[in-house]
């Protein structure tokens, strides 16, 4: 009569053990889906370039995001699009710069 009830009992740790199997994958998935946000990612490459570096990429591209405004104005005046006009040049580095001073200040 011993072997039906080891039997029962093995089943059961078995049923026992594929439930946390499956409650630890489950939670390494979940882990998984954090990692490979965007977000994640972005602060990852940005800890690599700290680490390589090249502080001041991560600050510019730290400002571009705060000031999508200065994006647009430094690749504007970077592209040389208006090179007819110098003085469209000119405002979009004086507005850059002033953005660019006044983000200073505040932090």
């Amino acid at each position: 009569m011993k072997a039906p009830e080891d039997r029962r009992l093995r089943i059961e740790l078995l049923r026992t053990r594929a439930g946390y199997e499956r409650l630890a994958l489950r939670r390494s998935a979940c882990e998984l889906i954090g990692a490979v946000q965007p977000e994640a990612l972005v602060s990852q490459a940005g800890l690599g370039l700290r680490a390589s570096g090249l502080r001041w990429v991560v600050s510019v591209l730290g400002l571009a995001r705060r000031y999508p405004i200065m994006l647009s104005a430094g690749s504007a005046l970077i592209s040389g699009a208006r090179k007819s006009n110098p003085y469209v040049r000119a405002g979009v580095a004086g507005l850059l710069i002033w953005r660019l001073l006044r983000g200073v200040r505040r932090t």
